[in-house]
C-alpha cells in the first residue's frame, strides 16, 4: 500500500428538508387598526405608531386593517391582474421584462438574471440570500409576475440623463384599460406609502414627515403575482429555496384568500400569514432595517402554494428616490447601539438586487461612488 495520504474531499452539509409552516396566531403576527390615522387625535396616532414600531422590531411583519385604500380599488386591481395573466403567453411576452433594462413588464416563470447584466453596488449585510450558493440552489417555482413603476416620459430630465430605473413601463398590446388601472392603483398606493412612512417616523421618534424628503420621486413598484398550485413537495422546495428578505424600505401586500405566504420566526419556525379580506400585510425591507440600524427586522419569507388553487397577490414595494443615501437614523444610534455601517446609495443597491434575479438587456451602468 502507498504511504501517501490523500485528503478527503470536503462534503457540504446537506440542507435540512423544508417543512410545512403552521398558521400564525394574533400574538405572533399583529393586526393593527389604522382608523385613528384618518382622524385628528395625535395621541391616538402615536399609539398606532408605537404598535407598528413594536411589530417591526419584534417580527418585521404586521397586518393593517381600516386603511385608506377603498375596497373597490383592491377588487379592481385583482380583476385586472387576472385579465392579464389569462392572456396567451405570446401576448404577455409583448411586455417581456427582458426587452428593456428597467426591470419592468412581464416576468415569465423561472426567468433568472444573467451575470453579463449584473449592475449596481451594495454593502455587506444587504440581501444576504443573494449569496452564490443559495442562488445555485433555487428550485422551480410556478409563479409569473408583471410589474410597473413611476411612468416617466422620454423628455423627463432623469430619463434624458440616462438615470438607471427611470423611464417608461412596458404594457401588453391587447388589454384595454389595463395600463390605466395599474397606474391608478400605483397612484393610490403612493399616497398610502406616504402615510405608512409617517407612521414609521412617529414610532422612531422622528417628525411625521421625516421620510417625505426621500420619497419625492420614489421608485415605488407595483407587482402583480400569479402562482400556480404545486404538489406539496415541489411547493415546499420551490418556496424554501427562494425564501428572501425584501430589499427596499417596506412592502405592502394584498393577498387573496388562498394563503401561502409564510414568514420565518426568530425560533426558525415557518408561520403562515392568515389572509384577511381588504387588509394589507406590511413588512420591512433591508433598506429600512439598515436605516434603523437593525432595530427593525427584515424577515425571511416565502410562498408555498400547495392548496390546489391558483393564487394571486399584489405587492407594493415602497422604494425611496434613486439618489437617497441611507445612513443609520440618529434616534437608532447610541452607546449601546453604535452605527453598523456608514452609508448605502438606495438606487445602486436596488440595481444590485434586480440585475441578479431578473432578466434585462444588460447594459451595465456606471456605479456611483458613495
Amino acid at each position: 500500500m502507498s504511504d501517501v495520504q490523500t485528503a478527503a474531499t470536503p462534503v457540504a452539509p446537506a440542507m435540512p428538508a423544508p417543512k410545512l409552516g403552521r398558521w400564525a396566531n394574533a400574538n405572533e403576527l399583529p393586526v393593527i387598526d389604522f382608523a385613528a390615522m384618518s382622524g385628528s387625535n395625535e395621541e391616538a396616532k402615536d399609539r398606532v405608531a408605537r404598535e407598528v414600531h413594536d411589530a417591526c422590531r419584534d417580527i418585521g411583519f404586521l397586518t393593517v386593517v381600516n386603511h385608506p385604500v377603498p375596497p373597490a380599488k383592491i377588487a379592481e386591481i385583482f380583476r385586472q391582474s387576472k385579465r392579464f395573466f389569462a392572456l396567451p403567453l405570446e401576448a404577455k411576452m409583448a411586455a417581456y421584462m427582458g426587452h428593456s433594462n428597467l426591470f419592468r413588464g412581464y416576468l415569465p416563470m423561472d426567468q433568472p438574471g444573467q451575470k453579463k447584466a449584473y449592475r449596481g453596488k451594495a454593502i455587506e449585510g444587504f440581501q444576504p440570500h443573494l449569496a452564490e450558493e443559495r442562488m445555485k440552489a433555487r428550485k422551480p417555482h410556478k409563479n409569473e409576475a408583471f410589474q410597473a413603476s413611476i411612468e416617466l416620459s422620454d423628455d423627463d430630465p432623469d430619463v434624458k440623463a440616462g438615470k438607471p430605473l427611470h423611464g417608461r413601463n412596458l404594457w401588453p398590446d391587447t388589454l384595454p384599460g389595463f395600463k390605466q388601472a395599474v397606474l391608478d392603483y400605483h397612484t393610490t398606493m403612493t399616497g398610502f406609502t406616504a402615510l405608512m412612512a409617517s407612521v414609521f417616523a412617529r414610532g422612531l421618534e422622528l417628525p411625521p414627515d421625516y421620510f417625505a424628503q426621500f420619497y419625492k420621486k420614489p421608485l415605488i413598484q407595483v407587482r402583480l403575482l400569479h402562482y400556480l398550485p404545486q404538489d406539496q413537495q415541489a411547493a415546499l422546495e420551490g418556496g424554501d429555496s427562494r425564501a428572501h428578505q425584501d430589499a427596499g424600505g417596506f412592502t405592502m401586500l394584498q393577498q387573496d384568500d388562498v394563503g401561502g405566504l409564510e414568514i420565518k420566526s426568530k425560533s426558525g419556525e415557518w408561520l403562515i400569514v392568515p389572509p384577511v379580506e381588504n387588509s394589507f400585510v406590511v413588512n420591512i425591507g433591508d433598506s429600512m432595517r439598515m436605516w434603523t440600524n437593525n432595530r427593525f427586522a427584515s424577515t425571511l419569507h416565502r410562498v408555498v402554494n400547495h392548496y390546489g388553487r391558483e393564487r394571486y397577490s399584489v405587492g407594493i414595494f415602497a422604494n425611496p428616490d434613486y439618489d437617497t443615501v441611507i445612513r443609520p437614523l440618529s434616534t437608532c444610534v447610541d452607546s449601546e447601539h453604535p452605527a453598523t455601517f456608514d452609508q448605502m446609495l438606495s438606487g445602486e443597491a436596488l440595481l444590485f438586487l434586480y440585475s441578479r434575479v431578473w432578466p434585462s438587456l444588460g447594459e451595465p451602468d456606471k456605479v456611483s461612488s458613495y
